[in-house]
């Protein structure tokens, strides 16, 4: 029940915190906002207040901001006084600063659910990350990304498997490895195990400091990902699929946030600072029916200085969507099946 209430609410946060993006920087822009939607229509409810209608709708994965003339193709004439606020009449830097505002909420969401993890911290801890073929880990089973228990720093553990070892004792090594406990009687070879390891967990820091290493931390994922997703896309298009297997959906993210209760607020911060992340990065890509798409076709118009052609840009719109949510439902199948 916890999971399923976090799930609503990082649905929430997200999707509410993207579009207020949009609504808050149309509107201190002048223009006029007709609907604030939560999910896709149809309509369950709604309700008038001003000159804009929030409504709730029956398809929760997502959101919109209609604002007027947004969607026009700019056939029909309007008065001097309907153009003011209306989108497709405004300067390009203006409708720039609206398509961006939703992925700069999406980073400041993440940015702030950052700098609550690095306030709380997180336990130190020792990772594995990477085991040497043929040695003593490997042949016991340990593998990359197990966590050692029961060691707050790696000093601590070369110590313990170095003064535990002498005269070919073996020793007894506690993992959390697929979110389960386990314990392994390993012998090291030279008072070695043959692993790699690193010290994972972040100390509690004050507010400042906090809000400085989030900042750099948001930074550096937004980077990775926005480089992930443009590798993937490379290798689609070389005919090397195997990296869209490693994408995940809804239902993937629920199993991760299940996990993450169970590990405590950090994890569910961080969690939700990185799902946060990478819908800005996957959004401010160019492609039709994304925020990154409708910046390009915004800057495609004013470089040539041509007329826009707004049919063409609403049918690539349309056509990117459509192969969006085919790209969702196929995730979605696919972490369904992989589902134990």
């Amino acid at each position: 029940m916890i999971t399923i209430i976090l799930a609503i609410v990082f649905i929430i946060v997200l999707v509410l915190g993207h579009e207020f993006g949009h609504f808050l920087a149309a509107k201190l822009s002048g223009m006029r906002v007709d609907e604030f939607g939560f999910g896709f229509p149809p309509r369950i409810w709604g309700k008038k207040k001003g000159e804009t209608l929030y409504s709730v709708n029956a398809f929760p994965f997502g959101g919109f901001v209609k604002i007027y003339g947004e969607d026009e193709t700019g056939e029909k004439e309007l008065s001097p006084e309907e153009k003011k606020r209306n989108f497709l009449y405004q300067p390009a830097y203006k409708k720039a600063i609206v398509l961006t505002a939703g992925v700069l909420m999406n980073f400041l969401i993440g940015w702030l659910a950052l700098t609550a993890v690095f306030m709380i911290g997180i336990p130190q801890s020792v990772v594995v990350t990477g085991v040497i073929k043929g040695s003593p880990a490997a042949a016991a089973g340990i593998k990359a990304g197990d966590e050692i228990l029961g060691f707050s720093n790696v000093n601590e553990f070369i110590n313990y498997v170095s003064n535990s070892s002498t005269g070919g004792k073996s020793v007894a090594v506690k993992l959390l490895t697929n979110s389960k406990e386990e314990t392994l009687s390993v012998t090291p070879k030279g008072g070695h195990l043959g692993v790699y390891i690193v010290q994972g967990g972040i100390p509690s820091e004050g507010f400042f400091q906090s809000v400085w290493d989030a900042m750099k931390s948001a930074g550096n994922i937004f980077g990775m990902i926005f480089y992930s997703v443009y590798q993937m896309i490379a290798s689609a298009f070389a005919g090397h699929y195997g990296t869209l297997s490693e994408v995940t959906g809804p239902v993937g993210i629920y199993n991760i946030l299940a996990l993450s209760t169970k590990m405590g607020a950090a994890y569910v911060l961080q969690l939700l600072a990185l799902i946060s992340i990478n819908l800005a990065a996957i959004n401010i890509i160019p492609f039709p029916a994304l925020d990154g798409g409708r910046l390009f076709f915004l800057a495609f118009n004013g470089l040539f200085r041509g007329k826009p052609n707004y049919k063409i840009e609403a049918v690539a719109n349309t056509i990117g969507f459509a192969l969006l949510f085919a790209l969702m439902i196929a995730i979605t199948v696919k972490d369904v099946i992989n589902v134990h």
